[in-house]
């Protein structure tokens, strides 16, 4: 950390000098501190473009190993696992970002998982081959339905008979409801020192005080969808809502080593995301009753381990302003103007306050086909209506795959160039 920021270093709580904390702007905007400009940091930063860059590279970089051992077969080491990882994430980001805006803490798969392990060719074609034979197609490139934003998602819709779905959960959610220790600093170290954190400890070595890396925590609602299925979920509300109670306790989070570590290695963001509670799906009643009041304790058990959490409320959010100005979260993200629901992310920041931090909102089909002139122009904008204290520009949807790079640049330097 330079000189110059030292000395107010002191309004990030510790551990300050974990090997993954970043000193970057968005991480200072999130914890209070003096920013040069307003940052940029896109929501969903791994889906859209950036999807199909990385299955590209990921591809290519393979394809050149081959050809500059001249094999058609290439037995993987987990020291190669790691620096192919890191060559490709480096290249996304120094090609992508003036500086990196932020990422999702990446996975890393261990030493144990790779042993044995080999890229093999077939003609054209591209094999990841497991020591069992198993193979795995390596893509040159998203296509067709892979190309699809959650295209391998199970069916939301329904997932079986409804009370029958309903009460499976709850009984398997039950057992949740027994209270968790805390973890042993013994235990916090073993997970901290574990291959899993690698990647991330490698990206922040590479990026020093400019990659902010973040977890992601659970809103109690925001599972249910994926485990009981939409139709469920709606019927449950109204027909069986001790149920649905009992699967939201036992869905609330508990103290866990792994985010003790992430704490503990100096990672100090969380993105929290709420789907399907907004206002154009329920009632605020039911908003309330069902989320409202288990997010509270949820996103305060998030802060009070020391993240700043960033919550993305997905739909209308407007009529839900009253409640959400109330929770403990660090900012908020919100969803562009769609279907005409009126969000107006100048409402949004006269209802939240000037203290929270507010992202903003840009239209991610506007990003793709706006004019630089145009695109500049809404950017100025949401910095007044929006910050510029206390703001992040941002997305209320992640890019779209027609998203060019040139364009996802534009976004990430729009606001050094006004």
């Amino acid at each position: 950390m330079n000189e110059a920021r030292a000395s107010d270093a002191s309004g990030l709580q510790s551990p300050m000098n974990g090997p993954l904390h970043s000193d970057d702007e968005v991480t200072r905007v999130l914890h209070g501190l003096p920013v040069d400009f307003v940052p940029v940091a896109v929501s969903y930063e791994g889906l859209g473009p950036l999807q199909y860059l990385r299955t590209e590279r990921h591809w290519q970089l393979w394809r050149r190993r081959l050809d500059g051992r001249k094999t058609d077969m290439l037995p993987v080491s987990y020291e190669m696992y790691v620096a192919h990882r890191l060559e490709i994430e480096t290249e996304i980001l120094s090609e992508i970002y003036l500086r990196p805006a932020w990422t999702h803490v990446p996975h890393c798969q261990t030493a144990q998982d790779i042993a044995g392990c080999a890229v093999v060719r077939q003609g054209e074609d591209l094999f990841w081959v497991q020591p069992d034979g198993q193979a795995s197609w390596i893509a040159p490139t998203l296509q067709g339905e892979e190309a699809r934003i959650g295209s391998r998602w199970s069916d939301l819709w329904d997932r079986g008979e409804t009370e029958e779905v309903v009460g499976e959960a709850a009984a398997e959610f039950d057992h949740l409801l027994q209270p968790v220790p805390e973890p042993t600093p013994e235990q916090v170290e073993a997970v901290a020192g574990s291959q899993a954190w690698d990647l991330a400890k490698a990206l922040a070595e590479r990026f020093k005080d400019e990659l902010p890396q973040y977890v992601v925590g659970i809103s109690p609602y925001n599972r249910l969808p994926y485990r009981l299925g939409f139709q469920a979920l709606m019927y449950a509300m109204t027909e069986m809502p001790e149920k649905l109670h009992q699967i939201l306790q036992g869905g609330m989070p508990q103290p866990s080593a792994r985010l003790a570590a992430a704490r503990s290695l100096g990672i100090s963001l969380m993105f929290v995301e709420e789907c399907m509670a907004s206002a154009d799906i329920i009632s605020p009643k039911m908003y309330q009753e069902f989320a409202y009041e288990y997010d509270r304790p949820a996103l305060q058990f998030y802060e009070d381990m020391g993240f700043r959490t960033a919550l993305y409320f997905s739909g209308n959010l407007m009529p839900l302003l009253r409640h959400l100005k109330e929770l403990p979260f660090t900012a908020l993200f919100c969803e562009e103007d769609r279907k005409n629901y009126g969000i107006d992310l100048g409402e949004v920041r006269r209802a939240v306050g000037p203290d929270k931090v507010l992202f903003g909102n840009l239209d991610a089909l506007f990003v793709q086909n706006a004019s630089d002139e145009d695109l500049l122009s809404e950017v100025k904008r949401q910095i007044n209506v929006g910050g510029p204290r206390n703001f992040i520009l941002s997305l209320g949807s992640p890019m779209t795959p027609g998203t060019t790079l040139e364009r996802v640049r534009l976004v990430t330097e729009s606001t050094r160039r006004i």
